[in-house]
């Protein structure tokens, strides 16, 4: 019986992957571009199990990545981003070109920017998934940190990676979260639990030291820049479970005249203010100071049965009044009858009784004695 002919490399695993070129049409992207999309999104190449009947029986070596991890990509707005700071560097090229001046300054007053605040949020739906992956980040941001300010690295990044290291390592002292260090060739390494997760890292040693050639700083300032806004993120979260003012700030005396200096300035602006965070010798300001907490106090009731304790509180009233018994339904008077002993008795009255007197000065010390 006849049928349809079958078609090689139009089914099976040979549908599910895509080459890096063809997903970099797809996508209409350079390559620099796509590697820094595929960076921040966690999208990474796959070997397939049948690389040539993937390859449709080709031997030549090739990136592949599934392909519906590529159609996942399409719907990302960063995309949208790429492409208008592409055409930003085109405008503002031509703008020096012509030596258009007031037009470079609107360009540059309009730079496209992007945040990576819900690619955090979509990596890392829960707080404990990000601190479980933040040793990267701490590697990361404290070798950053060390850079000096050469071409190879844009000065804000590295200032911003100090900023977070200081940060993170004020917390670690806050919340005594230490609890190993080791010293080796490599650096400083550190372990600390924060929130029930052991956490390590490795600080470099403050050396100079030549960037090596051989090393592409694009890549890493693409894993940086998700690292910082990760590291921020936790930063944060984690100075709010200390009642921690953020960004952090000294609570000592000495430095009320600094911070009232650099009120309306980020407390990292500032020099003084870097270093001396950075010493991680001061203690950190909280959002609720010490000594204005109130203890609080605990409310006292009498105890529900016993005359004195309801002779106690009607004292206090600047007139007798008609009150209920809890003993009866009938509305009573309260009268105290003579000078006795502390364990003076109280009598009920009815309400037809006329007869009552208000307590002496010698009865008001004896009941106040009680």
């Amino acid at each position: 019986m006849g049928g349809l002919q079958k078609k090689k490399y139009e089914r099976g695993s040979a549908t599910n992957y895509i080459t890096r070129n063809r997903a970099r049409k797809k996508l209409m992207l350079s390559l620099p571009d796509f590697r820094r999309l595929c960076i921040l999104k966690g999208i990474y190449p796959h070997e397939p199990k049948h690389k040539k009947k993937v390859n449709k029986g080709s031997t030549a070596p090739r990136t592949f990545y599934l392909l519906k991890d590529i159609r996942f990509l399409l719907h990302e707005p960063i995309v949208s981003k790429f492409r208008e700071y592409k055409i930003f560097v085109r405008k503002l090229k031509r703008a020096y070109g012509k030596t258009e001046w007031s037009a470079v300054e609107r360009l540059k007053e309009n730079k496209p920017a992007y945040k990576l605040d819900h690619i955090v949020k979509e990596r890392y739906p829960t707080f404990i998934d990000a601190l479980r992956d933040i040793e990267d980040a701490l590697c990361m941001c404290f070798l950053f940190s060390t850079f000096a300010r050469t071409g190879k690295c844009h000065v804000q990044t590295i200032q911003l990676c100090r900023r977070l290291t200081v940060e993170w390592m004020n917390y670690v002292i806050v919340s005594r979260a230490l609890r190993k260090v080791f010293l080796s060739i490599k650096g400083i390494y550190y372990q600390a639990e924060v929130m029930g997760q052991l956490i390590t890292w490795l600080v470099p040693y403050q050396f100079s030291h030549d960037h090596p050639t051989d090393v592409d700083y694009r890549v890493m300032a693409t894993f940086t820049e998700l690292y910082t806004t990760l590291l921020g993120f936790v930063n944060f979260r984690l100075y709010q479970s200390l009642n921690l003012v953020y960004p952090p700030k000294l609570d000592s005396k000495s430095e009320l005249e600094l911070k009232e200096e650099n009120e309306d300035n980020y407390a990292m602006n500032s020099e003084s203010y870097l270093e001396k965070l950075s010493a991680l010798s001061s203690s950190l300001a909280r959002v609720v100071s010490s000594e204005e907490e109130e203890e609080a106090k605990l409310d006292q009731f009498p105890v529900e049965g016993t005359d004195l304790q309801l002779f106690k509180i009607f004292w206090e009233w600047p007139v007798w009044r008609t009150v209920r018994s809890y003993r009866s339904r009938r509305p009573l008077r309260l009268i105290r009858q003579g000078r006795r002993s502390p364990e003076a008795t109280v009598n009920y009255i009815t309400e037809d009784e006329t007869t009552h007197h208000l307590p002496s000065a010698g009865d008001r010390d004896t009941v106040t004695n009680i």
